[in-house]
């Protein structure tokens, strides 16, 4: 025999034995769908079938958006923080008028609670009136219990998203009725400017009360400078001979000008706090109404019945090769599978002991 021959033939045994594992595998499997090939068809059919009547079947929803860019509360006047530095007091505001305060703002419970609550007349088909808490039907022991639950049911009913660049803040709510989406979404925009309007307004109170307490001492220190200069001059009829009588004149008249300037300054904005306390003008500008913007969304039927066929047909080739793996190991009756059916009887045996075990309850009588 020819030695080269020999390593040939060697060489060609073990690649097909290589090969041979995988292709065992391959068909194993292949004769596994083909023998369960009714479950294998017949369950991502129905499910599909089933997904899609329920889709079907399901109401429609209809989506309102709007959108809005916040303007936050300015300053009374501009010098009324540098007066207030003057006298050693930092005022600082709070930066609330960014877009994600406001989208933050929207979700808020207190916002929520106050659209949730709010009584909403729809006169068209199909016609509701009601608060969001019956139109969720959401069924409680307790008031705050199916709040706190509709509050659940509204943010996924609702989407917020803001845009860095310009500042605008946008959202979009969903029900089964397009006016009873543009009242939310009209409710969540007077909610927003109310919110900001009620802070400005509060703000401009707090300025106004600052300004009043430092214009009464204002005029005070203007009296008192105006007295010390009324008495500097009766008391020196001609101080212009004296280089003292004349640098102290001059410090007097200095510090009454400056009195009177702080003065002037601190009634300016006195009376413009007063104004802006009292001013009720839209602190938001809405850049698209909820009216006219209503969309009928797709109940996407088509995609969920896929993925219900998709989903289906997997469950049932896990199905299949399980009930293939049970049966060979019944019939093969390995040791593992011996085991398993003793742990199986062990687990009824501890279940039915610790039921047993409890006894009969007793009823508790007052």
């Amino acid at each position: 025999m020819d030695n080269s021959e020999k390593p040939q033939g060697t060489s060609e045994m073990s690649g097909q034995n290589a090969w041979e594992p995988e292709q065992v595998w391959l068909w194993a499997f292949a004769n596994i769908l083909l023998r369960r090939r009714y479950l294998i068809l017949a369950l991502p059919l129905a499910t599909g079938f089933f997904t899609g009547i329920l889709s079907l079947q399901s109401p429609r929803e209809y989506r309102a958006s709007a959108s809005f860019l916040p303007q936050d509360p300015m300053p009374v006047q501009g010098g009324l923080g540098q007066l207030a530095s003057q006298f050693g007091i930092a005022v600082t505001r709070p930066g609330t008028g960014s877009s994600q305060f406001y989208a933050d703002l929207l979700q808020s419970r207190g916002v929520l609670h106050d659209v949730l609550t709010t009584i909403y007349h729809v006169s068209a088909s199909p016609r509701f009136e009601g608060d969001l808490i019956e139109y969720f039907e959401v069924r409680s022991d307790t008031r705050d219990h199916a709040i706190l639950a509709a509050m659940d049911q509204l943010r996924s009913s609702m989407s917020v998203s803001t845009d860095r660049t310009t500042g605008v803040v946008s959202f979009d709510v969903s029900t089964t009725n397009p006016d009873l989406s543009t009242q939310v979404a009209g409710r969540f925009l007077e909610l927003v400017n109310d919110y900001n309007l009620g802070r400005r307004q509060s703000q401009a109170r707090a300025e106004r009360e600052f300004v009043e307490q430092r214009l009464a001492l204002a005029r005070t220190a203007l009296s008192t400078a105006e007295d010390s200069l009324a008495g500097f001059y009766r008391r020196n009829r001609r101080y212009s001979d004296s280089p003292e009588l004349v640098a102290e004149e001059a410090r007097l008249q200095r510090q009454v000008t400056l009195r009177q300037q702080l003065y002037l300054s601190l009634s300016q904005n006195f009376e413009a706090a007063k104004i802006e306390e009292v001013r009720n003008t839209p602190v938001i500008t809405v850049v698209e109404r909820p009216e006219g913007f209503v969309e009928r969304q797709r109940r996407g039927t088509v995609r969920k019945t896929l993925v219900a066929v998709v989903v289906g047909g997997l469950f049932a080739v896990a199905l299949a090769l399980s009930e293939q793996y049970l049966s060979r190991a019944r019939r093969e009756r390995s040791a593992d599978y011996q085991e398993f059916l003793t742990l199986r009887h062990q687990i009824g045996v501890d279940l039915r002991r610790a039921f047993l075990r409890r006894g009969p309850s007793r009823s508790y009588k007052a």
